[in-house]
């Protein structure tokens, strides 16, 4: 097994913004508290993917006892947290994402109904890449995959997005991801390669539809891509991560964590970062020890790949119903 594991959220991560990177890749920093916009999105994918397997019948009614055991779970551990002073608004936000979210997949299984054109292969499936960086270190690039299927023109690979509103095809397409995870597809199986078309898009707005909304409320995108733009997105994986790598040795060979990492601000960070929401960002600016106030809202040193590592032993290299599979 490579001795390091990368994902492409990590190297959007570390595009978007390096402390955002370094807290929670180097540091392993995990917060207590939750995003309800990627709480919603997490438990939208999960609902699908059982859908799509042909496990439930109705994701939305899935969906809903999901969103309630992660609401009591959220209940008991801000009681500990913050005893007699727990603040009330956290939960009521996830209540009404978990009503909306309900809305969303009724409709979304009645477009998908009418615009579906594909046969499943997996769902959440795991795909492990062996490569080397420029200096010769090994490493595994892992992804997760939301839904990878194939119709009269080929192999897809659809992620599900849930959004304000939607962005223009242009936009969507320079999401490294829409290409790196049919370029996986093609490294864990070659036989496949000529079958390979792209990514899909698919969108679910958050929103419930009233009178004063307008649809549409679910898009899909097709992202085809040339057996150039495969061969491409391997070398501009191991660029990336090789610039990631040597950042990592350097910060674990004791270099100053001052002179090689710096925060990059937009307009995301507000709702996109937890890190910006609870004041680290800005302790670092200040000059305080951020792992000892992070404390306050999470804790350090987690592990960032537990998940694929745990899944590693249990991986399968050829999968899905495509060749027999159940």
């Amino acid at each position: 097994m490579a001795t390091r594991f990368v994902r492409n959220s990590e190297t959007s991560v570390w595009r978007d913004c390096l402390l955002k990177w370094y807290f929670s890749h180097y540091l392993g920093f995990l917060t207590n508290t939750v995003n309800p916009n990627f709480w919603l999105g997490t438990l939208i994918h999960q609902a699908l993917s059982e859908w799509y397997l042909g496990n439930v019948e109705h994701p939305e009614h899935y969906f809903w006892w999901l969103a309630e055991m992660s609401i009591e779970q959220e209940r008991g551990a801000r009681i500990l947290i913050d005893g007699d002073d727990f603040d009330m608004d956290s939960l009521s936000s996830l209540r009404a994402y978990r009503d909306m979210g309900v809305v969303m997949l009724e409709g979304y299984v009645e477009w998908a109904e009418k615009n579906d054109d594909f046969d499943v292969i997996d769902t959440e499936v795991a795909y492990y890449i062996d490569l080397e960086n420029h200096d010769g270190e090994s490493f595994t690039f892992v992804g997760r995959f939301d839904l990878l299927c194939e119709n009269s023109d080929g192999i897809w690979v659809r992620d599900f997005k849930t959004a304000k509103d939607f962005r223009a095809t242009e936009t969507v397409s320079q999401d490294s991801q829409f290409r790196r995870y049919p370029w996986m597809v093609a490294e864990a199986h070659p036989q496949w390669a000529e079958d390979i078309r792209g990514s899909v898009w698919v969108g679910l707005r958050k929103i419930v539809p009233s009178g004063r909304s307008k649809p549409p409320y679910f898009e899909s995108y097709p992202i085809e891509l040339t057996s150039e733009e495969l061969a491409g997105t391997k070398r501009e994986v191991v660029a990336e991560v090789t610039s990631i790598m040597r950042t990592e040795s350097e910060l674990n060979s004791g270099a100053n964590p001052d002179d090689l990492i710096y925060p990059s601000p937009t307009y995301d960070c507000a709702w996109k970062c937890n890190f910006f929401r609870n004041g680290m960002c800005e302790s670092w600016r200040a000059g305080l020890a951020v792992s000892e106030y992070g404390r306050s809202f999470g804790s350090c040193g987690n592990d960032p790949y537990a998940e694929y590592k745990e899944d590693f032993e249990n991986a399968v290299p050829t999968i899905g119903r495509r060749e027999g599979g159940e």
